[in-house]
């Protein structure tokens, strides 16, 4: 990850937003670029997306599945299942198998809820009439789904968020002192694109994957050839899917 723009603001809205892109569209200009990324990873903000979607009409947007997965997982909270969910296997492998929904293709989501859906009943019966209102309209799937997608999180950039935090060292700083933090951290990013230029490609802003990774990916890719071949149930791949869904960070 190399941070290229900094923005600072009080709002989180639909306006705040759509100036921000205009001022970037603005900006780009005046360098002599076109400003028409193919794709936006980010979370399921309400004002955002559309934001993204109005500044940027040819460009696609694509939700972070592990947001995805813990606004779920919130919701289990919410509707008084977080016992049921870490004592019940029956009701965790649920709860895991909508998670693993994202991974099906686009057309398959819904076949694949109902799936999930039969014989439920109680609190587990309001978490699927939740999930159904608000994932599983049309125009929403799309949003989620992450069948293909190789960068299904934005966790990289919550990751760099994370290290800036430490690096400043207390909740509030001095605009001085934040001034020179950001210095910095551009000094360091022009550090790694002349690295990348010559050719290290391994500096600060790569992306390492682990060993575990790499296993988790074949298995995926496996399940999904015989999937998309018919040679295993939509059922049978969300259930060896839901292994590999994100655990809560709370609930």
């Amino acid at each position: 990850l190399l941070p290229v723009v900094y923005r600072l603001t009080v709002r989180k809205d639909l306006p705040t937003y759509s100036r921000i892109f205009e001022v970037l569209h603005s900006k780009a200009e005046e360098l002599g670029v076109q400003l028409e990324p193919a794709k936006f990873v980010c979370d399921f903000e309400t004002a955002l997306i559309p934001a993204i979607q109005g500044n940027f009409p040819n460009t696609q947007v694509q939700g972070c599945f592990f947001h995805f997965c813990q606004a779920l997982l919130r919701q289990v909270g919410r509707l008084g299942l977080r016992n049921d969910y870490i004592n019940n296997q029956e009701v965790r492998k649920k709860v895991k198998m909508l998670m693993a929904l994202a991974f099906l293709p686009v057309h398959l989501a819904p076949a694949g809820f109902e799936i999930i859906n039969v014989g439920m009943s109680g609190q587990l019966e309001a978490l699927y009439q939740y999930f159904q209102q608000e994932w599983l309209p049309a125009t929403n799937i799309k949003l989620w789904n992450v069948h293909g997608v190789s960068v299904r999180t934005n966790n990289h950039l919550e990751g760099w968020h994370s290290r800036m935090n430490k690096r400043a060292r207390k909740h509030y700083l001095g605009f001085y002192q934040f001034f020179k933090l950001i210095l910095d951290e551009q000094g360091k990013t022009k550090t790694a694109v002349r690295q990348i230029y010559d050719g290290y490609t391994h500096g600060r802003g790569s992306v390492r994957r682990s060993a575990a990774y790499g296993v988790q990916q074949r298995r995926l890719a496996a399940l999904t050839f015989k999937l998309v071949h018919n040679e295993i149930t939509v059922e049978h791949f969300l259930s060896e899917i839901s292994y590999h869904t994100p655990e809560p960070l709370r609930l």
